[in-house]
């Protein structure tokens, strides 16, 4: 059965490639004291100074909590390294490569994309654990391949992950039985901001969860394989809700549609349910995009930390900030958005 382009647009958010790597003769980050700390820091950051990119670093110790959670906010680092209150990132210039220094592992090298392309994603993550590696020793064993602090993670380290929109398989109640047959291929299924966090608004990320005994190749191909019958299961699970609760569907995302370009007041969770349904309406038909700003940007952008430093909020009452995100939901969707 082949797969529609279309298919993917509509359900494929995004693309991660993730690397992990630890350098030789140094503890995991666990047990590193804060001079080796210190000292691996100062490697990644030589080798990443030889390379052609620009890079910024930001220490987890020093950055402050509003930087540290912006960057969790635009996936350029996550929720453990945050937590973690030490270790380090440096991002590219243009803000879509990541290296986390010092969270589980030594390395945790990741690029994100737009829409669903893993082969270019990996390419240039590739391209980087070349140049890294050039200037500094993996930890590698000729037969278990990368040594990493996770067992899950040894072989090739390698973590491909899709960011998909499911809301039909999420209310039909399928989306159990594909990860049960796909986790026979080592699957899995995570939240928005990856392990241990949960499901937002019909959002998950399908990753590989086994990188032992696979090549990198292999592991490109189901991840694809998995993503392209998800992707097309949600679409005829769309078509049958559609067919069966068509007006109902178009009252929600109307109605939610007609709350953000209409309201004085907008709370951050009320905000984030909305668009859900205006999110489903768009997939669904009902609405159709002006032009290359999605309602991804759009959403991503009104996070809480991102939209109080945009709007210059962080000192404002509640009441303030729920004004401004009223306004600011109601010019921006109904610059990008129109009903069909």
């Amino acid at each position: 059965m082949g797969h529609k382009i279309e298919d993917l647009q509509s359900t494929v958010i995004s693309t991660r490639i993730r690397l992990a790597r630890n350098l030789e003769d140094y503890p995991f980050p666990k047990r590193l004291t804060e001079s080796q700390s210190r000292e691996v820091a100062a490697i990644v950051r030589h080798a990443l100074r030889q390379l052609d990119d620009y890079w910024q670093e930001y220490d987890v110790r020093t950055v402050g909590t509003v930087k540290a959670m912006l960057l969790q906010e635009s996936h350029l680092v996550s929720p453990a390294l945050v937590e973690s209150g030490r270790g380090s990132v440096f991002i590219s210039s243009d803000e879509k490569v990541s290296v986390m220094v010092n969270e589980e592992d030594h390395l945790r090298e990741q690029y994100i994309v737009k829409g669903f392309d893993l082969a270019s994603a990996y390419e240039r993550i590739s391209s980087l654990d070349d140049g890294i590696g050039r200037f500094t020793n993996f930890a590698y064993d000729e037969k278990l391949g990368f040594l990493t602090a996770c067992p899950s993670n040894v072989g090739t380290g390698l973590r491909a992950s899709v960011m998909m929109f499911l809301p039909a398989l999420e209310r039909c109640g399928k989306l159990g039985a594909f990860v049960k047959t796909w986790s026979e291929c080592a699957l899995t299924v995570r939240g928005v901001f990856g392990e241990g966090t949960a499901s937002e608004g019909y959002v998950y990320q399908i990753s590989n969860d086994k990188t032992l005994g696979l090549s990198e190749a292999e592991i490109l191909d189901y991840t694809h394989s998995a993503v392209t019958e998800i992707a097309a299961a949600e679409i005829q699970e769309r078509k049958r809700w559609l067919a069966e609760e068509g007006d109902a569907l178009r009252d929600r995302a109307l109605r939610a549609y007609g709350i953000l370009t209409n309201c004085y007041t907008l709370e951050y969770r009320e905000m984030r349910e909305l668009l859900t349904s205006v999110r489903l309406g768009l997939a669904l038909g009902f609405f159709h995009l002006k032009g290359e700003y999605t309602l991804d940007d759009l959403i991503d952008s009104k996070r809480p930390y991102s939209f109080c430093a945009k709007y210059d909020l962080f000192g404002a009452e509640q009441a303030e900030r729920d004004r401004t995100r009223a306004e600011v939901m109601r010019e921006r969707l109904m610059e990008i958005l129109d009903r069909n």
